[in-house]
This record gives structure tokens, C-alpha cells and sequence, in this order.
């Protein structure tokens, strides 16, 4: 796949693609792709291109010359069965073939062994017939071709016929899912199965995980909330991609307003969620498309015309300060005396002294004033980051910590002496 990638950049890159990136640049949106060993399949407006080692783009057409002539006339000449192709609303590829479905439809198609130009020569076509909205998205997990509809997941099978016409794949009802996608990029291949966001077709939408022919879900209250906040119109434009870095297993979810990542490696006691931003003023995150190359993290932008790399140690956006914000529970302790307040901290890698704006509430919607303690200083290594004195408490308290710098931020395990 490495390859692949490298023969599609330098493709992508020759002059002779000038107009097929300035055409890109206009709205087409998100591109779905998918290699081989010798091709690269782009889905492009109303049509299926797969781009060669040579800088070619043939077409994916039927056998025979089914742009200059009908249906039963190209049968007639190659032989074969001849389909309505239409266009391409998703595609990935299994065991030498592309796989593909037809937008609007509950049609998907393979290609054929030989040419992958051409759709199979005697069992191009196949249908989840449980989707009535057609297939939204389509992937490939260990040796299914899975079909992504709005109220069901469909897994097809090999058949291992090899009579001509007979069916090369079979439906696995044991395990279809009783959920849909929300939109053509709401999933993505993760922890060895499929994350997605589910469909409001099948009720309030959620983020699930599927396995064993179930769908867990992962999502807590809170991110539900968020997701609920969007209409289907909005969610189906939403995009899901994964990330491995240190040990962290990242799923993130970009929305229209927002951009929501899961911890799978921290999440054993239970989800762990957090909102990515940009800025000082709650702006969307700006990163995505990220990619492993090399040995460096590598992303696209969706502010500027410009390609961004993940350093860990710093935590601004290309050179800019950016704001964290991290919220306690809110615990009951009536009568109680609070002694102090106490953040665990590595400090000492900050260039200049930073300050942690603390603040509480007493009912989880407004928040006091805010008090500044210093939370890192250069090599201070140390240092504690403590509010002390904080006071009685009536009945019920919880904390806002905001940070503004950039320097690396490594805020954890916040606890309060009571009496």
C-alpha cells in the first residue's frame, strides 16, 4: 500500500494533472481511493477512473465499446453481460478485485480478475436487498465485502464457484447489522472492525463499534448530546478517520462544528472523549487526513493550502497559542472544609512561565472567577501546581481548568483535600 500511495503521488503530481487538481480544488469533496499492486482506482464525478503507472486515466467501462454503442450491441460483440454502471458512491478492493457501488442504488459490482478496467465478464453484479435507501458506503474486512446501508450492515462472502455465472459472493445474513451509517465517510476500519456513526433512521444517533454481528456502542452522554445537536443533512457530511501513535488508539470524527476523538487505549474503565479545537475562541480543529509517512505524522488543513506535521513537544498550531480546557465532575460534599486543590503536572519544559486559570461552580453551569496559578516554568521540574485555601463548600462543587500556551500540556489526576 506504501507504494501504491508513492505511484499515486508522483501521478498526482505531474504537470500533465494540472487541470484534474485545479477541478479538485473546486468542491468535489472528499476522494475515495483504493490500490493494487499496479493501479490506483479514484472515483471521480459520474464515473470510475483507475490511473496506471504510465499517467493514463482509462476509463472503467463495460466489455466492448459501451460509450459509442448500445447494450445488446456490445453483448453481441464481446460476449459478455453488459451492466448499467452508473456512478461510483464508494469503492475499496478484496482479494484482486475492486469492489464498488452504484449511487442511489442497491447495486454493487466487482471487477473483472484480468482486466480491472472491465466489470467481471460473467458476475459483475450483486444487491444488498435489505437496504431501501441503497447503499450509503461499502469497505472490506478480513475476506467480506461489506455493504453500509441506513438501516442495516450487510456482509457478503465468497462463494468459491467457479462455473461461469455462477454468484462469486453470498450474502451472510448471521452477520448483518441492525444499524446504518449516517453518510458515505461516517466509517472507518478500527480496532480490527468498523467505527461508524449511526443513521437517525434507526433512532438517536451514536457512534458504535461493530463485532460479532452486534454494534457497541462507545459513545458517552455528553458526545451523544453533540452528535444529536446535528440534523442528517449535517452528519452526513461528517468524516471518520483513525490514528496510532505512543500506544494511542485514536478514532476521530470530523462534524461540521465540531471534531470529537476516542481513546481506545485509555478507554478500559471506560470511554474516554475528548473535543479537539483551534484557537482561542472555540474554532473547529483544523487538522486532518492524517498519515503515517516516513517517521513523521503528516496532515492536511482545512483552514489553508497547507500540509502540517504532529510534533509532541509543543502543543500550539503552526506557531500559534492554543487554549485547553478541562472540566472536573461535579461531587457532592456537603458542610465540607477544602483545603486545597492539587493538579499532577511534568513540568519544567515550558520556555516561559505559564499560568492555569481555575474557576468553579456550585451548579455545572456558571463558573466564578477565575484564580491564576503558575502551572509550569523552565526547568523547574517540580513545581506544584496547587490552589490552596480553596474554602467551604455548601453542597455541591466542580472545577474549570483553562491553559493557554504552547507549551506541551500534561495535566492529570486532580484531587481536593476535604474535611
Amino acid at each position: 500500500m506504501d507504494e501504491s500511495r508513492k505511484q499515486f503521488l508522483e501521478w498526482w503530481r505531474h504537470p500533465e494533472q494540472e487541470e484534474l487538481r485545479k477541478s479538485c480544488a473546486e468542491g468535489w469533496g472528499e476522494k475515495i481511493w483504493s490500490a493494487s499492486r499496479s493501479a490506483i482506482s479514484i472515483e471521480l464525478p459520474a464515473k470510475n477512473d483507475i490511473s496506471s503507472d504510465d499517467y493514463s486515466i482509462p476509463d472503467l467501462v463495460d466489455w466492448g465499446d459501451g460509450r459509442n454503442a448500445g447494450i445488446q450491441e456490445c453483448a453481441e460483440a464481446s460476449g459478455f453481460t453488459q451492466y448499467e454502471l452508473g456512478s461510483v458512491r464508494d469503492i475499496t478492493r478484496l482479494r484482486g478485485r475492486y469492489a464498488w457501488s452504484k449511487d442511489g442504488t442497491d447495486s454493487w459490482f466487482i471487477t473483472d480478475l484480468e482486466d480491472e478496467s472491465h466489470p467481471d465478464r460473467y458476475s459483475a453484479e450483486y444487491r444488498a436487498e435489505s437496504q431501501p435507501d441503497g447503499i450509503i458506503g461499502i469497505g472490506s474486512w478480513r475476506d467480506f465485502i461489506v455493504c453500509f446501508g441506513s438501516s442495516t450492515i450487510e456482509y457478503f462472502s465468497l462463494t468459491g464457484a467457479t462455473t461461469a455465472g455462477a454468484a462469486l459472493y453470498v450474502a451472510q445474513p448471521s452477520l448483518m447489522v441492525q444499524k446504518g451509517i449516517a453518510g458515505t465517510y461516517c466509517k472507518t476500519p478500527f480496532a480490527d472492525s468498523y467505527a461508524f456513526i449511526s443513521h437517525p433512521a434507526t433512532g438517536a444517533p451514536s457512534v458504535y463499534i461493530i463485532g460479532s454481528g452486534q454494534a457497541s456502542p462507545i459513545a458517552t452522554a455528553s458526545i451523544e448530546k453533540i452528535i444529536r445537536s446535528y440534523t442528517a443533512e449535517e452528519m452526513a457530511t461528517g468524516v471518520m478517520e483513525t490514528l496510532r501513535f505512543d500506544s494511542h488508539e485514536l478514532l476521530i470524527i470530523h462534524l461540521p462544528r465540531h471534531v470529537l476523538v476516542y481513546d481506545a487505549s485509555s478507554s478500559q474503565n471506560g470511554p474516554q472523549w475528548c473535543v479537539l479545537k483551534t484557537g482561542l475562541y472555540d474554532d473547529v480543529y483544523r487538522g486532518v487526513d492524517f498519515m503515517y509517512e516516513g517517521n513523521q505524522i503528516t496532515c492536511g488543513d482545512k483552514s489553508e493550502a497547507v500540509v502540517g506535521q504532529l510534533q509532541f513537544d509543543i502543543s500550539s498550531q503552526y506557531d500559534k497559542q492554543q487554549e485547553h480546557l478541562l472540566f472536573t465532575p461535579l461531587f457532592k460534599a456537603d458542610n465540607a472544609r477544602c483545603f486545597d486543590l492539587e493538579v499532577e503536572s511534568s513540568t519544567g519544559v515550558a520556555q516561559y512561565a505559564d499560568r492555569l486559570f481555575l474557576s468553579a461552580t456550585t451548579d455545572g453551569i456558571n463558573y466564578g472567577r477565575e484564580q491564576m496559578i503558575e502551572q509550569n516554568e523552565p526547568f523547574v521540574y517540580d513545581k506544584r501546581v496547587i490552589w490552596k485555601r480553596v474554602g467551604r463548600i455548601r453542597r455541591l462543587i466542580g472545577f474549570k481548568l483553562r491553559v493557554i500556551t504552547k507549551s506541551p500540556v500534561t495535566l492529570s489526576g486532580c484531587q481536593i483535600r476535604l474535611e
